[in-house]
Order: structure tokens, then sequence, then C-alpha cells
């Protein structure tokens, strides 16, 4: 029988002074060293590596890099020029990574290699046009997906290409080229945003199957009340948060969800009248905003159920003052502040109390005076300009002398980096849709503005940077107070960390940076819808 095999000679230890631990030798711990940086892997060397956080981002990468850390659960990638051909098969075998923000990069499809344990996936600021079932079967625990400025269309979009995802509960799709809600969207689904496309209709049963959809936002989208189903709304019973802004609706939709609905926002359609029993029974309501609407007056009781309300917008409606309103201006003095805030309810008609807060009225307001017909503001005659398509380069510094951009459109630098746009009257109820394109790239971002407004202003990006930074502001102070109550939830703590994340990855662009600079705007496809 052959003898056991000498053991290696193990390296002599050497004893502190006075007792101490004992000292390995350099050679052995350069080879400890070694051993648990094959282990965890080394940092790759244009990246920050900090407690399983990698930060790549804001590096010119056009490809992610070699040598991340298997350990690694959030990847920083955003503001970076990754491609599609940039996203190699070993991005899905890191086993730990939870959170990839691979925002503002130049991709034109979902990533095919997308790792096992992901949670949360920022693909904001590409050129994305579809949504591949195989791509998102790949992340089954998905729980967070925003797609927010991209390209996707509904066409671009597979059939059942969330069936493995049965765990997404928010879905941001703003921004993008939807022209119907998508469909096959995951049980679990809690928040849902679609505002900035170009949805026209939503037939029946769209939101079917959501029982846990809370917040669903459509503002700007190109939404009217005979283009909607009866039931649109009514299925989704734990709704709490609705926002149909910037839409063409005349009259609030029918059947709106009652029980826990706590916001809802209807402002910036063409509303001229609301039903006695719009908002019935809605008891839990906490903020309502009818404001640039058409409204003369409201119905006598409309907000009797509303026992909960603390936020009234019904600011830039063309109110009339008269006994059909006075009703509201009593209920307004028993609802007296702090209990509600009440936003915008100044005169407009007749021409004797224009301008008076409706609140502030009394005997004033005892005359039956019949409204002048059309409402102060509302659309003018004229003709559609027709279909025109123009590009336009402002400086802010630049002379607020207005140029003529297309047969009836003027465009114009407005302050702070702004850009305003003008027309001619629109048609009666008519939606004006302004596609911008992005300087060096072929996204386009459509805006929807009614077409009686006779102008719109474009924002710079300082503006949207900024409007951004108080979004995460206000996000994490809402986590911070959640967890002030619940100290333990792990669901608080980590969108804590995601929006802490997000805080500090965060930079002005460069454009605000180098201070004001030239805003180049592009302006197509300019038509009535």
């Amino acid at each position: 029988m052959a003898p056991p095999p000498r053991p290696l000679p193990v390296p002599p230890v050497a004893r502190a002074a006075r007792g101490g631990p004992p000292r390995l030798p350099l050679a052995t711990v350069a080879a400890t060293i070694a051993l648990l940086s094959a282990a965890t892997g080394a940092c790759p060397a244009v990246c920050r590596c900090s407690g399983g956080r990698v930060y790549c981002n804001d590096r010119g990468l056009t490809a992610v890099p070699e040598g991340l850390p298997p350990g690694a659960t959030t990847l920083f990638l955003q503001n970076n020029r990754i491609g599609d051909a940039g996203i190699p098969a070993r991005l899905g075998r890191l086993p730990a990574l939870r959170v990839l923000y691979l925002y503002a990069n130049a991709l034109e499809q979902l990533p095919a290699h997308l790792p096992p344990a992901l949670r949360e996936l920022h693909l904001q600021e590409n050129n994305v046009r579809g949504l591949c079932r195989r791509a998102l079967a790949r992340a089954p625990l998905l729980e967070r997906l925003h797609l927010d400025d991209n390209s996707v269309s509904a066409a671009g979009i597979e059939e059942d290409a969330f069936a493995e995802n049965r765990r997404l509960r928010l879905l941001f799709l703003s921004r993008n080229h939807l022209s119907s809600v998508p469909a096959g969207l995951p049980p679990a689904l809690e928040e849902l945003r679609l505002d900035d496309n170009r949805i026209h209709t939503i037939p029946l049963r769209a939101f079917e199957g959501l029982p846990a959809l809370r917040r669903l936002v459509l503002d700007g989208n190109l939404l009217a009340n005979q283009r909607m189903a009866d039931d649109t709304f009514s299925r989704l019973g734990n709704l709490s948060e609705l926002s149909l802004g910037r839409n063409a609706l005349a009259a609030p939709p029918a059947n709106l969800p009652r029980a826990r609905l706590r916001r809802l926002s209807l402002a910036a359609n063409a509303i001229s009248h609301v039903p006695a029993g719009a908002l019935a029974r809605m008891r839990a309501l906490e903020r309502l905003d009818l404001s640039d609407n058409n409204l003369t007056t409201l119905p006598r009781g409309l907000f009797d159920d509303l026992g909960s309300l603390s936020h009234l917008g019904l600011r830039n409606n063309p109110w009339f003052c008269g006994c059909n309103l006075a009703w509201l201006r009593d209920w307004l003095r028993r609802r007296a502040p702090p209990r509600l805030e009440v936003r915008g309810l100044l005169c407009q008609a007749p021409a004797r109390l224009r301008g008076l807060p409706v609140g502030e009225l009394r005997g004033e307001m005892d005359a039956c005076e019949s409204p002048a017909a059309g409402p102060a503001g509302g659309p003018g005659g004229g003709t559609s300009p027709g279909a025109a398509a123009a590009a336009a380069a402002a400086s802010p510094a630049a002379s607020p002398g207005a140029a003529a951009a297309a047969p009836g459109l003027w465009v114009q630098a407005a302050p702070g980096g702004a850009l305003r746009v003008r027309w001619p009257p629109a048609p009666p109820g008519a939606s004006l849709r302004l596609s911008w394109l992005r300087p060096g790239g072929g996204a386009v971002t459509e805006t929807l503005v009614r077409g009686e407004r006779g102008e719109y202003v474009g924002y710079s990006r300082k503006a949207a940077a900024l409007e951004f930074l108080q979004r995460l502001e206000e996000a994490k102070a809402t986590y911070e107070e959640g967890l002030a109550r619940e100290p333990g939830n792990e669901q608080l703590l980590q969108g804590l960390r995601g929006v802490e994340a997000r805080l500090a990855g965060f930079e002005w662009p460069g454009e605000v940076l180098a201070g004001y600079g030239r805003l180049w705007v592009a302006l197509k496809d300019f038509e009535w819808p």
C-alpha cells in the first residue's frame, strides 16, 4: 500500500509582540488577497466599485466593460454610448445583479442577455422600438421596468411579451409611440405610466386582469369620451390615482373607480360640463384637478360626498359668477382652510366681477344672468394651417423677435432657455400634435396640446433636469416618511436605496453646466390629428 502523501509545508507563523494575534508572512498575505480577488472579481479599471455597487456611468463607453465582479448587485451604466452590440452575453451571467441602469445610451432593442436575478431595469432615453418576450423571460423576477423616452410602438410589443414577468409591479412607458394600451399586462402591476403617447382609443376590457393596479397615468394622449369603453376604469377597484390631463375629454369619463380613488386629474381637457353624479361616492378622494378646461359652472351638490378632499384645482376656467355658482361659494366657506386648499376659482364673467375670487363674493352672485354664448377664452374660428414641416434654431440670449417657421407657425426664444411656438386659432375642439426631433438622434418626442390655446412653450433640458431632480427629492422624502412609520419595511428600504442611487448619479446636462449655449429644436409633422 502506497504511503500517504506528505503534507505541504506550512509557513511558520510569527507571534506578535505581547501575545498579540499571529502575523502571517507577507507572501501568504499576498496569496490570500489574490485568492479573494479571483473569487469576488476585480473592479474594471474604468469603473469604481463599492459595496456591491459598480459605477461605470458617464464614461463614454460603447460596450459593457469586462471584468465585472460576479458579486455586483447594482450596475450603473447610464449616460454612455452603449448600443445593442455592446451588451455581451456575460452580462446575463452576473448571478447577484438586481438593479441595472442603462438609461441615456444608444440601445434600439431590449437587451437580450439580462441577469436572472434582476429586479429593476432602467432603459429610459434610448431608442428602444419594441419588447421581446424572449428577452424579458430571462428576467422572471423583474419588478420595475423603466422605458420612458423611447420609440416603443404598439406593433413593436410582442404578443404575451410579459408572460414570464408575473412579478412586474411598475411599468413606465411615458413618451413613446404607443397608439393603444399594451395587451397582456402582468396581474401584479401596481403602477402604469402611459403618458405622452398617441393612445386615442381604449376598447372593452383593456385593463382587465389588473386587480393590484393603484396608479394609472394617461396624460397627454388623444383620448375623447366617445373613444373610451364604458368599462375602461370600472374594473380597477383598487385604483388610488388616475391622471387624464391633456387629452380631449368633453366630460369626466363614465364609471370612474370610486371606493379607493384618492387623486383624480382631469386638467387641460375640453371639459365644458360635469354630470351631477360624476363624483358620487368618492369618499376617499383627496385631490381633484379640473384646471384648464371650459367650465363656466358646476352642478349643485357635486362635491357633497368628497369629505376627504384637501386640494381642489379650478384655475383657468371661464367661471360665470351668477346664482348657479352660489352654492359652491357657500360650500367653500363651510370647508375653509386648512381643511381644503382651492386654487384658481376666479370669476371671468360677468365683466363687473372679472378677476374676483368666488369665495369672497356675497350678494354679487344673487343675479341669475345667462352666460354669453361661448365661454371666454374658448376656441375661435379659423382654418387649419395644414401640414407643414419646419426646423428652427433659437438662442436664449438672442433677440426675442418671433420668426415664422412654417405657414401659420411661429417660433421664438423665451426666457430661461425655453422655446415658444404659436399658431393661428384652431378648429373647435381640435388638438395639435407637435413632434420634437432630438438633435443628432432619430428619437422623436410628441406633445399634444389643445389647439385653441394658440401657443406652446417647450422647456430646455435645464428645466426638465430640475423637475426630475425635484421628483427624486420628493420620492426620497416619501420613502423616509414611510420608514419612520415602518422601520423594518424591506420594500421601502429598497425604494429609498434606489432613489438615493439616482440622486448620487444625477448630473446636470452639459449645456447647463456650460451656461446657456444654443437651443436647437426641430419641429415636424405640424398637423391637426
